[in-house]
Formats: C-alpha cells, structure tokens, sequence
C-alpha cells in the first residue's frame, strides 16, 4: 500500500512538474524497493533521485540517495561503489553538521569495512558513530556501534570483548523493542558463557584506529 501512495505521489508530482517533489519520491520508492529486496528497480529509482537532486542543488537529498544506494551496494557486494557512495554521503552529512546521519552512514560504513577486512578502519567507524550517538541521545544508533565494534572484535578473534559489547547492543536493542535484537541474540548464543562479560572501554584496542 505505501508503496502504491508512493508511486502515486510520484506521478502526481511529475504532472505538476515539481521536480523536489518527484525526487522525494523517487528517494522514498528507491529505498522502500531496496528494503525489499528489490535491487535493481531500486537502484534505478536512487540514481535518478540523485541526479534530479543534484540538478536542484539539494545537498541533503543527495546524501539521503547516496547513503541508500551505498546500503544496497553493499548488501548486493558492489564494495569499491558502495564505498564512493557512503563515503559522499558521510562528507555531506558533515558538512550539513547532521550527527544523527553520520552516526548512521559511519555505522554502515564500518559494516562495509569490516566485510571487506579493513578492521581497523571498521573499529574506528564504529567507534565515531558510538561517540556521536552519545553525544546526541540516539539509543538505536549507540547499539548498531556497539554490534559493530562487537563483530569487529569476533572477526579479529577477541571473543570476550565480542561478547561484552554485544550484550551491550542488545540490551538496548531489548530496551527499545528494535527489531535487530533477535541478530544479536543469536550470535550471543553461538558464543555462549554463563554470565555476560563487564564492558569494556569503547576505544580502539586492536588494529590501528584513524
């Protein structure tokens, strides 16, 4: 159904020649397809938002279409294009001062990093995104950093750090009732101990942090 208003929200806006408008909602439709698995439609929706928004001068909607398109990238393992898209995205997001957007382009782009075997350029993505979503209140935010530094830490072979910063991420994730809880718990289970570990200090403890 949302995805049927969308569309019609498209149409309606490309009759009346509202070209923000039509790239709202290719943006909307492009991510919403995305989410569904949807890619290559997807990806075809993002691009002409980025192009029209662009045309616009609208940084912040090129940083929205960017970040989605890096996200799907990713998920469909175009790594060196996911990494142009997130990176443009995070720089915009800087410029514009949006904290909450950088946590969460940095939090993708430590998953990104991670897949690809850069840890330590993941640790430090995670670890900016956690000091970020902080500062700025954003429990959702606080715990995907929390997950990241945790995969990062399994991924380099550090299983009771993993695990104490998992716990953590999923206690939020609990907290908050998100969605991404049932993840953790579950890669909490593959590494089950007796009681969860104390937390350590979020900062780089492995690899080399920039």
């Amino acid at each position: 159904m949302r995805r049927c208003c969308t569309a019609g929200a498209l149409n309606i806006h490309c009759d009346l020649g509202n070209r923000l408008g039509q790239a709202n909602a290719l943006s909307g439709l492009g991510d919403m397809r995305r989410r569904a698995g949807d890619y290559a439609a997807a990806v075809q929706d993002l691009e002409q938002a980025l192009d029209i928004y662009r045309d616009l001068g609208n940084r912040h909607g090129q940083a929205n279409a960017l970040f989605c398109l890096g996200s799907l990238r990713q998920t469909t393992g175009e790594y060196p294009a996911a990494t142009q898209d997130l990176e443009q995205a995070l720089d915009i997001y800087r410029d514009h001062g949006d904290r909450g957007a950088q946590a969460l382009a940095l939090n993708e782009t430590g998953t990104l990093r991670r897949v690809t075997g850069d840890l330590a350029q993941a640790e430090a993505c995670h670890q900016q995104a956690l000091d970020l979503a902080r500062q700025i209140g954003s429990c959702h935010d606080e715990a995907h950093a929390l997950a990241g530094l945790g995969r990062c830490a399994l991924a380099a072979g550090h299983s009771t750090q993993a695990r104490a910063f998992l716990w953590q991420a999923l206690e939020i994730f609990q907290k908050i009732g998100a969605p991404e809880a049932s993840d953790v718990s579950r890669e909490l289970a593959s590494h089950a101990e007796d009681e969860p570990p104390a937390l350590p200090r979020a900062t780089a403890t492995y690899g080399r942090s920039v």
